[in-house]
């Protein structure tokens, strides 16, 4: 045989070929009775191989308005056991990330004439009620029930209100479904019904409350012909509601809530979402349905009419009557009116909040070491999944770190933060299963004093007489300054206060220091605070560098009481040429410092006899003149706040003439201020 011979035989059978490819299928349409056929098999193979499955294919990528979505891949084919009739599951694909959307399929079925070739019908075409109802495995095809009968059952035209996004509050997920629907049967039923995923197996909560009715739970995870669900029923509508949620997870509704009655709060955590029975991916299916529609269809989970219902926490589609919104895609919108978004976020506070509480560091803690021991506890009704450890110091929590697990037990390396030295809170947040975060809790007030390189900060040390930091009713603390290794001029020291009651007390700024010139201080004013030896000050010195250093202590004293002088009576008149005093003096809190010591003789001027007596002085004797002579003494008792007494004592020798023959009553003894 010649070439040419042999080249004309291969043309005509790749013209046959193609002749036989176009009997196969046609493209698909809306008109009533088109037809898209495909040679059936004649072995076996799996169905994403079948010829059936290259027909659905082919007619996808060719009409481009046949399905509601832009593209599609198959999820699933099910066969009729005498392989005539079959049910073909599309699952939507994202156009932004390729990816298959969670929600319920498009269905298409398909039908073999009696020339073997198959007839694809999607939803709303001719024939599609018809070979869907007759299909061997219809129940197990398509969400609902196709005993029902919509016509039947009038619809309730009231919005229902009062319920919110079905996960964690602050949470966003994606509305994969709505209005659209036309994956339920009666299609009619699933007008007001809600698709939401996020591409996991997130946990739900409950949209509003009520009791327990029904659950199933029997479905391994990625079954398409078993689906779990769970029932909320609500008593508080006339008629009485039925939250319905289908898809959720095997194993996953908690035990408190498989017994009929059992109460739900809006927001308590009923199940995780699944992808269990007629579903594309991990989406919950979430509908409301009337006491007057309500059923056990034959799959097994409760159905309905979807009642037209809005969530306060969707602000578009807006029912001023209920004050809440309905979720629509944009798609939909352009379609059946509205306004559309793809996200929602949810508003929908935790019943069971998760709480918890730090055991370390303790509130009066001065941190010199870089890492910050933290330990604690959190509780919650299902499961703690997180703790995060925050800080305030400038008015702001941040976090610092972030622990994942049930317990607490870590360390902070302060040297990592942006926390400078000085005080700060340290605190807890502890987070749930559901996602929903605990307040703020366990605020601890502790003060950070860390180098975090050996010698390079400033050293600081606060103004102590015999160890101690006075503090004076009304004066100033100071403190002294080193520099550190690099030798950076010193640029400002803070002061802070802190009250004795670390519960409810904070740390007050003093004042910073800029200038050193005259030593580095800040006033202080006790005003109405009471005497103590357990106030804390805080020195905070800060170089060119940014190199810091501190000093702390916890039991500063503030002395507000004058000191106490008790004088030997003197009796006059006086004839001697010497008078000694006699006294004892005290301070009840800081103790005496030096006592100043004056005398003012008849009408003269007072003249400083000592300034500096020592605080264990307890006599003075002075000369006196033998006639003619007033002498009061003034003696000033300082403690070592500053605190100042003044008292006096007098006498007169003989011959002394008191102007207009009084006597002043210095003379039996004389009190202080």
């Amino acid at each position: 045989m010649s070439k040419t011979l042999r080249f004309g035989i291969i043309i005509l059978a790749i013209l046959c070929l193609a002749l036989l490819a176009l009997t196969l299928f046609e493209l698909p349409g809306r008109q009533a009775g088109e037809q898209v056929v495909a040679q059936s098999e004649s072995t076996p193979v799996p169905w994403d191989e079948s010829d059936l499955a290259a027909a659905v294919t082919a007619a996808i990528e060719k009409a481009s308005d046949w399905l509601p979505a832009d593209s599609y891949l198959i999820d699933n084919i099910q066969y009729q056991d005498d392989g005539q009739v079959a049910a073909v599951w599309l699952a939507p694909i994202d156009p932004e990330t390729g990816e298959t959307i969670g929600r319920e399929p498009d269905l298409v079925m398909a039908e073999k004439d009696a020339s073997g070739k198959w007839a694809l019908m999607a939803s709303g075409e001719e024939k599609f009620d018809e070979v869907l109802t007759e299909f061997q495995y219809a129940d197990k095809t398509i969400q609902g029930d196709l005993e029902a009968d919509p016509a039947a059952i009038s619809k309730d035209a009231k919005v229902y209100g009062g319920y919110y996004l079905p996960w964690a509050q602050n949470l966003t997920k994606r509305l994969t479904w709505s209005v659209g629907h036309n994956s339920c049967y009666p299609t009619s039923y699933c007008t007001h019904a809600f698709d939401l995923a996020d591409g996991t197996m997130f946990p739900l909560v409950a949209a509003k409350g009520g009791t327990v009715y029904h659950w199933k739970d029997s479905c391994a995870n990625g079954s398409t012909s078993c689906t779990n669900s769970i029932t909320i029923q609500d008593r508080s509508t006339t008629p009485w509601t039925y939250q319905i949620y289908l898809h959720i997870a095997q194993g996953s509704i908690p035990a408190s809530l498989k017994q009929v009655g059992a109460p739900v709060m809006q927001g308590q955590y009923i199940a995780d979402v699944d992808d269990t029975g007629y579903s594309t991916g991990h989406h919950v299916h979430f509908m409301v349905v009337s006491e007057d529609t309500k059923y056990l269809s034959t799959s097994g989970y409760i159905w309905g009419v979807a009642l037209d219902i809005t969530f306060k926490d969707v602000s578009i589609n807006w029912d001023a009557t209920t004050q809440g919104g309905r979720p629509r895609l944009e798609s939909e919108a352009a379609t059946y009116g509205g306004v559309g978004q793809t996200y929602y976020t949810s508003g929908n506070s935790p019943a069971n909040p998760p709480t918890g509480a730090l055991t370390a560091p303790l509130t009066k803690t001065y941190l010199t070491t870089p890492q910050m021991t933290v330990s604690g506890w959190g509780q919650d009704d299902v499961a703690v999944t997180k703790f995060e450890i925050l800080a305030n110091y400038d008015g702001n929590w941040v976090t610092i770190k972030e622990q994942p697990g049930s317990t607490l037990n870590t360390s902070v390396d302060l040297c990592s933060t942006t926390i400078p030295d000085g005080p700060f809170k340290v605190a807890l947040r502890v987070w749930d299963y559901e996602g929903n975060p605990s307040a703020i809790l366990s605020e601890r007030e502790v003060v950070k004093g860390v180098e975090c390189s050996a010698g390079t900060d400033p050293d600081v040390t606060l103004t102590k007489v015999n160890g101690t930091v006075m503090l004076p009713k009304s004066g100033q603390v100071s403190a002294s300054v080193t520099k550190g290794s690099t030798n950076a001029s010193t640029t400002s020291v803070a002061f802070w206060f802190h009250n004795t009651n670390w519960n409810t007390d904070q740390w007050v700024l003093l004042g910073t220091d800029t200038n050193g010139a005259d030593g580095w201080q800040a006033p202080f004013e006790a005003g109405s605070l009471v005497e103590s030896t357990a106030y804390s000050i805080l020195a905070v010195a800060t170089d060119s560098a940014g190199n810091q250093g501190t000093d702390l202590t916890f039991n500063a004293m503030l002395d507000k009481t004058a000191p106490w002088v008790t004088f030997t009576p003197l009796h006059s008149p006086y004839s001697e040429d010497q008078v000694t005093l006699n006294w004892t003096g005290g301070d009840q809190l800081s103790g005496l410092d030096y006592y100043d010591l004056a005398v003012k003789i008849n009408e003269g001027e007072w003249q400083v006899l000592d300034g500096n007596l020592s605080r264990s002085a307890d006599s003075y004797t002075f000369d006196m003149a033998p006639e003619g002579q007033l002498v009061i003494f003034r003696l000033l008792a300082y403690d070592l706040t500053g605190n100042m007494g003044t008292y006096y004592v007098g006498l007169y020798s003989e011959g002394y003439e008191f102007p207009n023959s009084y006597i002043f009553p210095y003379f039996v003894e004389m009190g202080g201020d």
